[in-house]
């Protein structure tokens, strides 16, 4: 979505990707249905790290960084851009959600990529694959140049350019196989931003207990409602859905909802449980199950559908995704410290944070904050 805006407003744009093909983690997205937004987005749907750490039970993300952004590209502008890109939406309601999960019609997945990329190619946008970045530097005219190896014919080649500005969607530590492997880091130690970066913690994934309850329950799905405990305190955030019990874990929306506020709790050495009422389907009255699961540890990056942590929002200016230490560096998508609810919400922040750094890249002579 950078990439394509930037050239909608008239920058030659080159795409530096880490694997192969492009857009591995989208074909991954709502198990390859591709929940590409939701008709409640808003602020309170997201979340930072920071905002846990300093001590939200919501971990509710700055408003003040959140309403810019997605007042540029709202729910309405990002259905109406899709369906220019010929992705008409089928609205699905759930129970426990009185929100709309927005997918495509028909196509899932792979048709919103291949519209994305079909968007890129009428654009010119230059794509280089396998590409692994050693350096990246300002020269004295203000430009930035980039070297980098890739495999050619079966060799490795190194290559260089040169730019005017430097989109950075690099993604978090999810789904390392789609690429999400930390190989950024260095980047941002060469462009002196590694101290802007928290790190990431996994968030929208299950929870692991030693509870032999668990056996009883192994392979069971019941709906009911979560609470998470913070040192035998109940936090004040609640979530109620349909919760999948696995031999050694608990998951399920209500439960993964709640996961990036365990994350950052584990990472702190606080004591965690999982608060767990499910009623009797025939006897609402009656509770099947009232017990606490102590948690010790999350799911790791491989099974999280998204990370809590990233680019620290304080330094990245919300009007424009730009870096507030280096100018000319800009940010988008989940290398930000933003994590969404399920549904949809963590692919709108991708749009609407790369449809902004995007813009603002490819304007040289706009207004500076």
């Amino acid at each position: 979505m950078a990439a394509i805006t930037a050239a909608e407003h008239g920058a030659g744009v080159l795409v530096l990707e880490h694997m192969d093909s492009a857009g591995k983690k989208l074909l991954l997205t709502g198990k390859g249905r591709c929940n590409y937004t939701n008709t409640d987005v808003c602020p309170k749907h997201y979340h930072s790290l920071e905002s846990y750490l300093a001590g939200s039970d919501a971990g509710s993300a700055p408003q003040e960084f959140m309403e810019p952004v997605l007042s540029e590209f709202d729910h309405a502008a990002c259905l109406d851009y899709f369906r220019t890109l010929g992705i008409e939406p089928e609205i699905r309601h759930y129970r426990f959600d009185h929100t709309g999960y927005v997918y495509p019609r028909e196509g899932g997945a792979s048709k919103v990529l291949d519209a994305l990329m079909l968007r890129a190619e009428l654009l010119g946008v230059r794509f280089l694959y396998g590409v692994r970045i050693s350096t990246a530097v300002r020269t004295d005219d203000g430009s930035f140049a980039l070297s980098w190896h890739r495999s050619v014919h079966g060799h490795t080649a190194e290559e260089q350019e040169s730019c005017d500005a430097l989109i950075i969607a690099a993604g978090s530590n999810a789904y390392p196989d789609t690429g999400s492997d930390s190989s950024v880091y260095s980047l941002l130690k060469e462009l002196g931003l590694s101290a802007d970066h928290t790190g990431f913690l996994p968030a929208l994934c299950a929870l692991y207990s030693k509870d032999p309850l668990l056996s009883e329950w192994k392979g069971q799905r019941a709906e009911g409602t979560v609470s998470l405990l913070i040192d035998g305190r109940e936090t004040s955030r609640k979530e109620r859905g349909e919760i999948q019990f696995n031999e050694h874990s608990i998951s399920g929306i209500p439960v993964m909802q709640l996961s990036g506020l365990a994350s950052s709790c584990l990472k702190n050495g606080r004591s965690i449980s999982l608060s767990l009422q499910i009623p009797d389907a025939d006897d609402p009255g009656r509770l099947l199950m009232d017990h606490v699961f102590p948690i010790h540890r999350t799911a790791g990056f491989e099974r999280a559908q998204c990370c809590t942590g990233g680019i620290r929002l304080h330094t990245v200016e919300p009007s424009c995704m730009e870096s507030t230490h280096v100018r000319d560096v800009y940010f988008c998508g989940e290398i930000l410290d933003v994590d969404g609810d399920c549904g949809g919400y963590n692919l709108h922040f991708a749009w609407a944070s790369g449809r902004l750094a995007g813009r603002c890249a490819a304007d040289p002579v706009r207004d500076r904050f």
